[in-house]
C-alpha cells in the first residue's frame, strides 16, 4: 500500500541529490546555447565545409535517443582518450574523468543541436532592413551582431529557451544510469532500501514539478521584461525619427 509518510521520510535524503541534478542543468544549459549559437552562426553564414558538417552533427544528434548518446559517451570518450594519448604522447587519464562530466558532456552535445535550430529561427526572424541599416553607418558584422541581430532575437528565443531549461532538467534524470547520483539517483536509492519505490519517485516526480513551475514563472517575468524594453526602444527610435523629420521640414 502506498505510505504517505515515507514521503516525509524520503523527502530530505531525495533532496541532497537536487544539488548535483541543478549543476548539470545549469551547466549543460549554458554550454549548449553558447555552442548552439555558433552552430548557428555557421548556417546562416553558409560556411564552407563547417556548414555541411554542422548540418549532419544536427541532425544525428537529433535523431539519436538521450539515453543511447549518454552510453556512448560514457563508453566511447575514454576511447577518444586512449587515441590522443597515444597519438600525442600525452598522459590522460580516463579514471579521472567523472561520470558527471560524461553526462554533461553528452547533455551538451545533444542539446546544442536543439538550440541550434532555435537560435537560427530566432536570428533570421529579425528585420533585414534593421541589419542593413547597421551596416550602413559603419558598425561591423560583430557589432551588428551583438547590438542589433541578438537583442531582438532574444525576445523570440527567451521562450524556448525556457522550455530548454525545463527539458533538460527532466533529461539529467537519466544520468543515473551512468552512476550520477542526483535527484533520481537518491530517490532509486533510497526506494530500493525497502522497496518503496513508489513512494521515492513520487517524491522526485513532485520536486521535478515544483521546479519546473518555477522556471515557468521566471521565463514569463523575463519575457514581459524583454518585451517592455523592446516596446520603449520602438517608442523612443519612433520619437526621435518625429524629431528628426520635423526640424527638416
Amino acid at each position: 500500500m502506498f505510505d504517505v509518510s515515507l514521503l516525509w521520510e524520503y523527502w530530505p535524503v531525495i533532496l541532497q541529490g537536487l544539488p548535483v541534478t541543478l549543476k548539470m542543468t545549469v551547466i549543460a544549459v549554458i554550454f549548449s546555447i553558447l555552442l548552439g549559437l555558433l552552430i548557428a552562426l555557421v548556417k546562416i553564414n553558409r560556411v564552407p565545409v563547417l556548414s555541411q558538417i554542422c548540418t549532419v552533427y544536427v541532425s544525428f544528434m537529433r535523431g539519436v535517443p538521450p539515453m543511447v548518446l549518454l552510453y556512448m559517451t560514457y563508453y566511447g570518450l575514454p576511447i577518444i582518450v586512449d587515441v590522443i594519448n597515444t597519438a600525442q604522447g600525452t598522459n590522460i587519464s580516463v579514471s579521472d574523468i567523472t561520470p558527471f562530466s560524461f553526462a554533461v558532456t553528452a547533455f551538451i552535445l545533444q542539446d546544442a543541436a536543439y538550440q541550434s535550430e532555435t537560435i537560427r529561427a530566432a536570428l533570421l526572424s529579425v528585420d533585414k532592413k534593421e541589419i542593413e541599416a547597421s551596416k550602413s553607418i559603419g558598425m561591423t558584422g560583430l557589432q551588428t551582431l551583438v547590438r542589433v541581430t541578438l537583442p531582438q532575437a532574444m525576445i523570440v528565443a527567451v521562450p524556448s529557451f525556457g522550455n530548454a531549461i525545463s527539458s533538460m532538467l527532466k533529461g539529467t534524470s537519466l544520468a543515473f544510469t551512468i552512476s550520477v547520483v542526483d535527484l533520481m539517483g537518491k530517490a532509486k536509492i533510497i526506494g530500493g532500501r525497502n522497496f518503496h519505490y513508489f513512494e521515492a519517485y513520487t517524491c522526485a516526480a513532485l520536486t521535478y514539478w515544483v521546479i519546473c513551475i518555477f522556471v515557468e514563472i521566471i521565463t514569463k517575468w523575463v519575457e514581459k521584461k524583454i518585451n517592455f524594453y523592446d516596446r520603449e526602444i520602438r517608442e523612443s527610435g519612433e520619437a526621435q525619427l518625429q524629431i528628426d523629420g520635423g526640424v527638416e521640414a
